[in-house]
């Protein structure tokens, strides 16, 4: 529920308690100015009609007018004079008073008020006697005394009294006057004033609304721009504000679905923590490294409170940890950081899990490779050395030793041929920068080319060479010299790992989409143990007949395979044979 206006309340107020204000200040300045300027019109006033009744008085003193004709005059006027009359000889004797006003303005006090306007007249006797005329203030009433001059003598006093009370009554009237005029003012200005103030508040309130719309992620809302002035200059900035705000927090949130895109792609496992141990971030990878557990807290994310200690450590002393850990098959390379805000203090902590099994598996494989090709090419290195040294030292004087050791070094120079020529390939294979080309072609007549050739070589060695083609010839779509060059390593082999009285057999079956060309032996078999690193490079399975070749060829035919999208296995028993297998993809033609 939105709250009242409360700046509309405080100019409302403002402009109220500012018109009351000024109407209290204004009856102020009146009560102070005007106070002094009635007394004065009433000295005025006063002064004149004092002097007037000297001249009576001092007429019936000099006998041109009796006294009977003084009271007459007195009477006639006592009814519109609106002051107190005293008149006095230079005794202080008083001669004649007219108090008509009191009876008016005090009613049945007129008597005590006449009798106390005595006394206080008194005190100015000697002040007029001495020739002064005396205006002053005393109690309730304003009086003027004047002498009465005859020839520069005074031979009377006239006092007047004008009452206070209408000087009083008049300020209040004009105090009343002025205050219902202002109330006049406040309530003709009450509805214009709450417009203007609804005018000034309706539009900070929209944009108040605006504002608080924004904090809560609303950047639609907009401020209204038509108003005049300052207004309206802040509502375009509070617009063009919203503007900014919304691009920058788009440009962000990009940002955000980027990283955490990045982040959830990687194959790396990633954790993040606030600094009160809380998750902040999880990607899938954790949950694939780690698996499902059925601990509780983060035990049921990462099993291992010896890891949940480091993160520990870490958000406490703010180092990073580097760590390897074995979990089931694989080996973890862990690397736990601190998180730090903008004031560099630590607001949490990530960290990043990577398989490195496949990496230090390569790693490995890549020395073993390292010290194999060493070893390879050390072995007729050194026998070539070693011929040639006694050769050179003329150690050797008969023609057929000299010819018998040139036949070693031959011998010796073709196998390190042979074997460069072997790394050279497999490199070449593996590096994949000569594109394979694949042709049609048919499968009987690589196969019989090969059979052909190699069924003298194994009836030489005392061996049994069975051949069994496609009844039907097939057209198969592959590479016709990577294809041979696979039948020949398995055929060379087939043949040098098979004892005197075995049996080689080169067979093609088509089985469903696909041609199956098969080299089997009754040779002395792989042991289970070697089965799975048959075709690693420089991997031989029978130690003691370990110089019949490079152990490149295996790989080679493996590579081959790869490169060609086909598939390449065996199937051995230990002393019972070996039967090494692979495919070909065939286009479902067959020979004209």
């Amino acid at each position: 529920m939105k709250k009242k206006s409360s700046f509309l309340k405080r100019i409302l107020i403002l402009m109220i308690t500012t018109i009351a204000l000024y109407s209290f200040l204004i009856t102020i300045f009146f009560w102070f100015t005007t106070n002094d300027m009635f007394r004065e019109l009433q000295t005025r006033e006063l002064k004149p009609s004092a002097e007037a009744i000297a001249d009576l008085v001092l007429n019936y003193q000099q006998g041109t007018m009796s006294k009977d004709d003084l009271e007459e005059h007195f009477n006639l006027n006592k009814g519109i004079w609106n002051f107190v009359v005293h008149v006095y000889d230079v005794q202080g004797n008083l001669i004649i008073k007219n108090e008509e006003i009191l009876t008016t303005l005090f009613r049945g006090k007129n008597a005590e008020i006449g009798l106390n306007l005595n006394p206080v007249l008194k005190e100015y006797f000697s002040s007029v006697l001495s020739g002064d005329s005396v205006v002053a203030n005393k109690g309730p009433f304003l009086i003027v005394g004047q002498p009465i001059m005859h020839n520069d003598s005074i031979v009377g006093m006239v006092f007047l009294g004008k009452p206070q009370i209408e000087i009083f009554t008049a300020l209040s009237g004009l105090n009343r006057s002025i205050w219902i005029s202002a109330l006049g003012v406040l309530l003709l200005l009450s509805f214009p004033l709450y417009r203007a103030a609804r005018y000034i508040a309706h539009p900070l309130k929209q944009m108040r609304d605006v504002a608080i719309s924004m904090a809560n992620g609303n950047l639609k809302e907009q401020a209204n721009e038509k108003y005049g002035g300052e207004i309206g200059e802040l509502a375009h900035s509070l617009n063009y504000l919203s503007a900014r705000l919304s691009e920058t927090i788009a440009a962000l949130e990009l940002e955000r679905n980027r990283l955490k895109q990045t982040i959830d792609g990687l194959a790396e496992g990633i954790v993040a923590i606030d600094n009160e141990g809380n998750f902040t971030h999880i990607n899938p990878s954790i949950q694939r490294i780690f698996g499902e557990n059925s601990g509780e807290g983060r035990m049921s994310l990462i099993p291992s409170q010896e890891l949940w200690e480091d993160f520990d450590a870490v958000l406490a002393q703010g180092y990073t940890i580097v760590r390897s850990l074995q979990w089931k098959q694989m080996l973890l390379r862990v690397t736990i950081c601190p998180l730090e805000d903008e004031t560099h203090h630590i607001a949490g902590v990530v960290g990043l899990f990577r398989d490195i099994t496949e990496s230090e598996r390569l790693e490995q494989t890549r020395r073993e490779y390292v010290a194999n090709v060493s070893h390879e090419l050390r072995t007729p290195v050194s026998a070539l050395r070693a011929l040639s040294e006694t050769l050179a030292d003329g150690m050797v004087s008969d023609e057929e030793t000299k010819n018998r050791y040139y036949n070693h070094m031959l011998h010796e120079t073709m196998r390190l041929t042979r074997l460069i020529n072997d790394l050279l390939t497999l490199s070449r294979l593996q590096s994949h920068t000569e594109p394979v080309h694949t042709e049609a072609f048919l499968i009987n007549e690589v196969t019989g080319s090969v059979a052909e050739r190699y069924k003298p070589l194994a009836q030489k060695k005392g061996l049994r060479f069975d051949y069994s083609p496609l009844v039907h010839d097939l057209k198969v779509m592959s590479n016709m010299d990577l294809v041979e060059q696979v039948l020949i390593i398995l055929l060379d082999n087939a043949i040098k790992y098979t004892q005197s009285g075995g049996g080689i057999s080169l067979g093609t079956v088509l089985d469903k989409d696909r041609v199956k060309v098969s080299v089997a032996d009754t040779g002395m078999g792989i042991a289970p143990e070697d089965l799975p690193h048959i075709f690693e490079r420089f991997y031989k399975a029978d130690k003691a007949h370990s110089t019949q070749g490079t152990g490149l060829g295996l790989a080679i035919a493996f590579e081959i395979s790869q490169r060609l999208g086909e598939e390449i296995y065996v199937e051995s028993h230990l002393d019972e044979g070996s039967t090494f297998t692979f495919t070909l993809s065939y286009n479902g033609a067959s020979a004209s």
